[in-house]
């Protein structure tokens, strides 16, 4: 009899193996991809502030009075147009910037909100609808 062949047990038990390390690997992988596209999203809602920041700072004429909230779109940052009332040109965001957590282009839901308490200091945050925002 042949004894230097490998038996059926032995074979399957590799095959297990294999598949044990496979699974872990995956998930792992999968895991990386969703922090990446996680901490990308994060740095993206920056750009959209920054963006947004700029804005204001070359036109503080669209700021509201102390108390009150501005919101900005993205198709503002992107296109420009009209706010408050005054013409803004384009080119704050690029114009193909992408939401990573979707893979599309940010929606016109999606805005930066600028709130004044006295006039002279401002907070800013992102505003997504639910499918658009930054989840793990």
């Amino acid at each position: 009899m042949n004894k230097k062949a490998f038996t059926l047990a032995e074979l399957l038990g590799v095959i297990v193996i294999l598949g044990i390390i496979g699974t872990i690997a995956v998930t792992a992988i999968d895991r990386n991809i969703k922090n990446s596209r996680y901490q990308t999203c994060l740095t993206q809602e920056q750009n959209l502030i920054e963006g947004a920041k700029t804005l204001i700072t070359e036109h503080p004429e669209v700021l509201p009075s102390a108390g009150g909230q501005l919101s900005i779109s993205t198709d503002i940052l992107k296109n420009g147009g009209t706010l408050n009332g005054y013409t803004i040109e384009n080119g704050y965001i690029e114009d193909d910037m992408e939401n990573p957590m979707t893979e599309k282009p940010y929606s016109n839901n999606v805005k930066v909100i600028v709130k004044t308490t006295n006039g002279k200091k401002f907070t800013y945050e992102v505003s997504a609808p639910n499918d658009e925002k930054c989840q793990k």
